[in-house]
């Protein structure tokens, strides 16, 4: 198989770079879709677990999904789990923690479930305020000032996207 490949020619030199490590650009895009993106990370978990293991057997650190992709990417929450594995070089471990944080604070429990309002207008998901809240919980927790930019003039180890829907 390809893996049994991979571990064979990466274990008569552990020194020679990996061609794990060596395979073009690498690209992660993330969907959003609110509590769902958990199920994202689960996905991006199990990935990571197999690719980490084939390193692992190769004699190689494992690494973060800021080390393997070039490019992470996301729409609406999928945007917010990009910063968090490519800005804030989370592991996806950290990822779901913090992501579990954020979702209980942010989206309220409603005994109602209608999105429609009483006077026929669609009611939000989650209060914005209450998610830039949780988000600079997450940036400050991670030791990152909230006035440091986004893009600080070091050149990163992996570069983030982010798009929201209208």
């Amino acid at each position: 198989s390809n893996s049994a490949a991979s571990i064979s020619a990466a274990s008569r030199s552990t020194t020679e770079e990996h061609n794990l490590d060596n395979t073009g650009y690498c690209l992660l895009a993330l969907d959003g879709g609110g509590v769902r993106g958990l199920s994202t990370l689960f996905i991006l978990q199990s990935i990571m677990s197999r690719l980490n293991y084939v390193r692992e057997e190769a004699g190689l650190q494992p690494r973060k999904p800021c080390e393997i992709f070039d490019l992470i990417g996301g729409t609406s929450t999928g945007g917010l789990i990009a910063i968090m594995l490519g800005r804030l070089e989370m592991t996806v471990e950290e990822c779901i923690a913090a992501y579990l944080k954020l979702m209980s604070l942010v989206f309220e429990k409603r005994e109602n479930r209608s999105i429609v309002g009483f006077l026929g207008g669609v009611k939000h998901r989650f209060s914005s305020a209450v998610l830039a809240d949780a988000i600079s919980q997450v940036i400050t927790s991670r030791g990152i000032s909230l006035d440091e930019k986004f893009e600080n003039g070091t050149k990163p180890r992996c570069r983030v996207w982010v798009t929201r829907l209208f």
